[in-house]
């Protein structure tokens, strides 16, 4: 009974294993490191021309979190949730924005947000009001 048992909670450990290294690869896939001038930083990062801290807030992570990132370490699966989730957004707003102005547009007050940041309505969780303006100026509709 107890080799049973044994058996059991061993292949458990294994297909967890296997899901963390799937989901390893797929980060490696997705969010790749790339040299920049400054340094190492996520293609994310970069193609959207935000600091280290600026960036970690749209994750959310620690900025210390993300520089381990960069540095090599696998991000966990929930970091890479939203990592995930914010290149959709990057992606669906390069279709309406200009790519090199996606970064500022972030950090800049939105009437569209009740004056907020974008950047702080994605820390907010309110990213559904991100997908609204993009909706909008996808459809030609005016609000």
């Amino acid at each position: 009974m107890a080799k049973k048992v044994a058996r059991k909670t061993r292949k458990k450990t294994t297909v967890k294993k296997q899901h963390q290294a799937a989901v390893a690869v797929s980060a490696l896939d997705i969010m790749p490191i790339v040299e920049t001038p400054a340094g190492k930083s996520l293609r994310l990062r970069d193609r959207l021309g935000l600091n280290r801290e600026t960036f970690a807030r749209l994750v959310p992570m620690s900025t210390r979190n993300l520089a381990s990132i960069e540095a090599g370490k696998q991000p966990s699966a929930t970091v890479m949730r939203h990592l995930k989730e914010l290149k959709r957004v990057v992606d669906a707003l390069s279709e309406v924005i200009q790519k090199d102005a996606i970064g500022p547009w972030m950090e800049q007050p939105n009437d569209a947000f009740d004056g907020l940041k974008p950047i702080e309505v994605i820390e907010r969780g309110e990213v559904d009001r991100i997908w609204q303006v993009i909706f909008y100026l996808r459809s030609g509709i005016a609000t």
